[in-house]
């Protein structure tokens, strides 16, 4: 599929083929990070502190930065035909980039922010535009500026079509996440907490890194895939 042919239904069928391929992994490495988060959330909820809840979205962040540098390059080795390398090198490597993750996330974040409050359609443009920032940071190795600058570039002529699959992502794994954390309400309030976010963290935030990193290559490099061992 070339660039011009771009379709936000093409990209969620093949980042969901690329979930059910690789949903052990993915849901072991992003449940090591999430279970930790889900910690924070239940202890912010329980002390209702300030410190615990700016801790918890530190937290937060962090973890899923983590979890889209880790999950990026397992797409990135599929496709290039490398062989599964343990979790742990996974996070070391995340890891490595993580100052560059975490600094495009928060400028990514604060620009579609300000761009909303400014007006809503220059938030929105930046949403789509910057979208692919972690991507270009874990396998371009791109530092802040060129991150910007380039998802940028590969968005450019495309933005509707992106926006629309950002948004439907966003959306329907908000929903998902939200489903899966309030089954878990019936337990005591901690323990609820805690485990209904883990598991809403663990099962969703692979299938969001699947999707910027199948619309990273549909935009940068449009032949088609290597299929998931």
């Amino acid at each position: 599929m070339g660039p011009g042919e771009l379709t936000v239904g093409g990209v969620l069928s093949d980042a969901l083929a690329l979930y059910r391929a690789l949903w052990r992994r993915a849901i072991v490495v992003a449940g090591l990070v999430f279970v930790v988060v889900g910690l924070a959330d239940a202890l912010a909820a329980r002390s209702g502190t300030d410190l615990t809840r700016l801790v918890d979205l530190v937290l937060g962040l962090i973890g899923s930065v983590l979890v889209q540098g880790a999950l990026v390059q397992v797409v990135r080795d599929i496709r290039e035909g490398l062989p599964a390398v343990p979790v742990a090198t996974l996070f070391d490597r995340s890891r490595a980039r993580l100052g560059t993750l975490l600094g495009t996330s928060v400028l990514y974040a604060l620009g579609v922010v300000f761009g909303a409050l400014l007006l809503l359609v220059p938030g929105l443009i930046a949403l789509a535009r910057w979208s692919l920032v972690a991507p270009l940071v874990m396998i371009e190795h791109r530092g802040w500026n060129e991150a910007f600058e380039r998802s940028s570039e590969l968005v450019r002529g495309r933005t509707g079509r992106v926006l629309v699959l950002v948004l439907v992502t966003m959306l329907s794994t908000f929903v998902l996440s939200l489903a899966i954390a309030a089954a878990f309400r019936f337990l005591p309030e901690f323990a609820g907490i805690w485990i209904g976010d883990a598991l809403a963290g663990a099962v969703t935030a692979p299938y969001e890194a699947f999707v910027l990193t199948v619309l990273y290559y549909r935009l940068s490099d449009p032949g088609p895939p290597a299929p998931p061992a």
